[in-house]
């Protein structure tokens, strides 16, 4: 009988490669309606099955995917249709990859230093939301000392535009409501958990770094909130099949910021509306935010009694190019 952990691993897989299906193939746009999307779950079973084949191939993937929407949707053969399996099938390829490359469960391992680590704390200002947050005491040095690919653990403390943008969705909940919503660069989850909080019909949550994707996990289940993790940087990819994408405090660096700003734009070309919270840095696209409202939040690395405006934004499409300010 598999044990507990094998299942958690296996229902995670399932929900990746449901996540693939639904939001980078549907060719019949079942996305759109909630009650229909349990019949991605036996999809999903089937792509699993082929993707666990040592001798699965690109070409096998693709076959089966357009197989699926021919024989089981009554769908035509079209080159639309080609293309959006080839490139469901890189997706779906990809995620094996990690998969093999990957221990066979790091994140059990991840989760479980967070949950022993790093005590459960109301969030400043947010009493709605409780977060697991480092302190003096967490071991988080242990963590980088054991393993070199831990990065900055910036989902272990608070930043104020995520602040800021959970406030506001909690407080504005139609802004969410019945949306689908993408909370980029999540780091806690924090904003994500106040979309589904708000009544989002779906959130997803990305991050690059698996041990934000675990902490997510965590916070997700504390707050009773329904949220998918996935690893993975979507910014050099095409829009997601979202229809909002929150942004909290992805503008410190002046690289990742033209990077991000970049994705956006794509974004609202697609009509996708965005979402941006942040404590007024430098690296902000400034000519084209629209001031939604401030707030007074705590930030990452200040005092833990200092507290500065955090503001949320709507980034409006930008005229005649793109901008640099």
């Amino acid at each position: 009988m598999p044990s507990k952990q094998d299942r958690h691993h296996l229902n995670r897989y399932l929900a990746q490669i449901r996540a693939i299906l639904l939001h980078e193939w549907d060719p019949i746009g079942i996305r759109a309606i909630a009650d229909a999307r349990n019949e991605y779950d036996s999809y999903a079973a089937e792509i699993h099955a082929i993707l666990t084949l040592e001798e699965a191939t690109k070409d096998a993937m693709a076959h089966r995917l357009h197989n699926i929407a021919i024989e089981q949707m009554g769908l035509s053969s079209s080159k639309m249709l080609d293309a959006c399996c080839a490139y469901a099938t890189e997706r779906l390829m990809a995620l094996r990859r990690a998969a093999e490359t990957r221990p066979a469960d790091p994140a059990s391992t991840i989760r479980g230093f967070i949950a022993a680590n790093l005590p459960v704390q109301a969030v400043p200002s947010i009493p709605e939301i409780r977060l697991h947050k480092a302190g003096p005491q967490s071991g988080l040095r242990r963590l980088a000392e054991q393993d070199p690919d831990f990065g900055s653990p910036y989902w272990a403390h608070y930043w104020g535009g995520g602040l800021a943008l959970a406030r506001y969705l909690l407080d504005r909940p139609e802004t969410v409501v019945g949306q689908r919503v993408l909370d980029l660069g999540a780091g806690s989850g924090i904003v994500g958990i106040a979309a589904a909080k708000a009544g989002a019909m779906e959130v997803v949550a990305a991050d690059v770094d698996p041990y934000a994707i675990a902490a997510i996990d965590l916070n997700a289940a504390i707050n009773g909130a329904t949220i998918l993790p996935v690893l993975a940087d979507i910014t050099g990819s095409a829009p997601p099949l979202t229809d909002i994408i929150c942004v909290g405090d992805l503008f410190y660096d002046a690289d990742l910021a033209a990077r991000v700003t970049a994705f956006l734009d794509r974004c609202l070309q697609q009509g996708i509306k965005v979402l941006i919270g942040d404590p007024w840095r430098a690296h902000l696209p400034h000519s084209r935010l629209r001031l939604l409202v401030e707030y007074s939040v705590a930030d990452f690395g200040d005092a833990a009694e200092r507290e500065r405006p955090g503001a949320v934004f709507a980034l409006e499409p930008a005229r005649g190019g793109t901008d640099r300010s």
